[in-house]
């Protein structure tokens, strides 16, 4: 595979970072992950300008422009021969040295990657997984804006692992008031009395880009939405539960710790939203369009 490493294409063997990078060292960073479709990317301008608005929320100076980072995308698909894949942006601060909050000596890092797509097996979209609510809290807005999409994710990996030991797929997160927010990796939506609900973001969660097309497909469907702080007893009455991300979609959840949710099958609501997101990745991707209205890479 074929890696861009600070501006060149170099092969993944040969792709290497020093041992005082500020990303190694403290996770002083951030990332983005988008997805291709028949070599056009989902809403790549959606995906762009977030991380320039995380990369300005860590004071963190982007080294390349958008158009920059499009033909480096671009240059990654080529490379690899990949029409429909999986592409991570990271960038860090560069290098500095043990013991150095403040300083970091030399230029942003900035890797990107891309691997084929393949997303989840299709079996849990049709059969659901099954979630649950780790004991582990939510890092508070106060100490880092969910907005950022940082590179240091130990509190998602530690409530990751709790769940896998539960036998759980995924874990939900909740503030410390006892809310609901999101999952480690997910956005976390509950359907309730025939209406759509989720957190606010980003006080709730990162403002998901699969989650940002969801709500649109809702609305568009004039399903009755609410974007509200929710308590984390809803879990206990909701007709449907699901996740939102790039690689899963829309994934359904049929169990939250022993709770059977939705009779133990995959709700309609839910089905409805995965079959248009579907249509919706097809049709702006197929368009060119990169979700903004603007022409993408084709």
């Amino acid at each position: 595979m074929w890696v861009h490493l600070n501006g060149e294409l170099v092969e993944e063997s040969g792709a290497l970072l020093s041992v005082f990078d500020r990303g190694f060292l403290y996770g002083d960073g951030i990332f983005e992950s988008m997805r291709a479709v028949a070599g056009v990317v989902f809403r790549e301008g959606r995906h762009l300008d977030r991380l320039g608005r995380s990369a300005a929320g860590i004071g963190l100076p982007l080294p390349l422009a958008v158009s920059g980072f499009s033909a480096a995308i671009r240059d990654i698909l080529d490379s690899n021969r990949l029409r429909e894949a999986r592409i991570r942006v990271t960038i860090t601060r560069g290098e500095g040295r043990p013991g150095d909050y403040l300083e970091a000596h030399g230029p942003p890092s900035v890797v990107i990657s891309a691997t084929r797509f393949e997303g989840v097996d299709p079996a849990l979209h049709r059969s659901g997984v099954r979630a649950a609510v780790a004991r582990r809290r939510q890092i508070p807005p106060e100490a880092l804006d969910p907005a950022v999409k940082s590179i240091s994710r130990l509190t998602s990996v530690l409530a990751r692992r709790e769940a896998r030991e539960v036998g759980a797929f995924e874990a939900i997160l909740l503030d410390g008031e006892g809310r609901l927010t999101e999952g480690t990796v997910s956005n976390l939506f509950l359907v309730l009395g025939g209406g759509l609900m989720t957190s606010p973001a980003p006080a709730g969660g990162l403002p998901g880009i699969t989650r940002e097309a969801v709500v649109e497909l809702a609305r568009a469907a004039s399903i009755r939405f609410s974007e509200e702080p929710l308590p984390a007893g809803l879990l206990d009455v909701a007709d449907e539960i699901f996740l939102t991300n790039t690689t899963w979609e829309v994934l359904p959840v049929v169990q939250v710790g022993e709770r059977t949710v939705g009779g133990g099958v995959p709700g309609p609501m839910t089905r409805q939203l995965l079959a248009r997101y579907r249509e919706l990745v097809r049709i702006e991707c197929a368009s060119g369009l990169d979700g903004r209205g603007e022409e993408a890479r084709s």
